[in-house]
């Protein structure tokens, strides 16, 4: 199985047609993808730890066993434990407010991004600032390989 086809496999239900249209009509009211979006600003490199998956699984209350038992991960057709698409947009969000919004998370008014692959635990993923417009900072993030994890990343504050 492809690492696509392995990401699209586990993904989350997308929302309905009018849930789906709100949430796009809300953001895109709001704030579209800054200009010169693609360009890196910045990048940090962020470590994720063997234990995260299973800290995370605990403390979210999310228990799917691809994140915690290898054994059913490979048997899902996934290389290895992968980390929640949650944590890792936490990750990079966390990312964001801290080199953007001076540390506070209370500024947020708004988060999006597409779920493009999965990170394997442990290993590292680099969070890549693509332009800023006002209050809107766009990002990415890629895998220890390259490989997009997270994509059209947007947050407002």
């Amino acid at each position: 199985m492809t690492r696509r086809a392995a990401a699209a496999r586990w993904a989350a239900e997308p929302a309905g047609p009018v849930e789906a249209s709100r949430a796009n009509a809300s953001l895109s009211e709001e704030a579209s993808p800054p200009s010169g979006a693609g360009d890196t600003t910045w990048a940090d490199r962020v470590d994720v730890p063997a234990t995260l998956a299973r800290v995370y699984t605990e403390c979210a209350r999310i228990w799917n066993p691809i994140h915690t038992d290898v054994a059913v991960a490979r048997r899902a057709g996934l290389p290895a434990i992968i980390l929640h698409g949650t944590a890792t947009l936490a990750l990079a969000v966390s990312r964001v407010i801290a080199r953007e919004l001076g540390g506070d998370p209370a500024r947020v008014r708004r988060v999006r991004s597409r779920f493009t692959g999965f990170v394997r635990v442990p290993s590292t993923l680099t969070v890549r600032a693509r332009g800023a417009s006002g209050t809107a900072f766009a990002f990415d993030a890629v895998d220890a390989d390259g490989g997009s994890v997270l994509g059209d990343g947007l947050v407002v504050a």
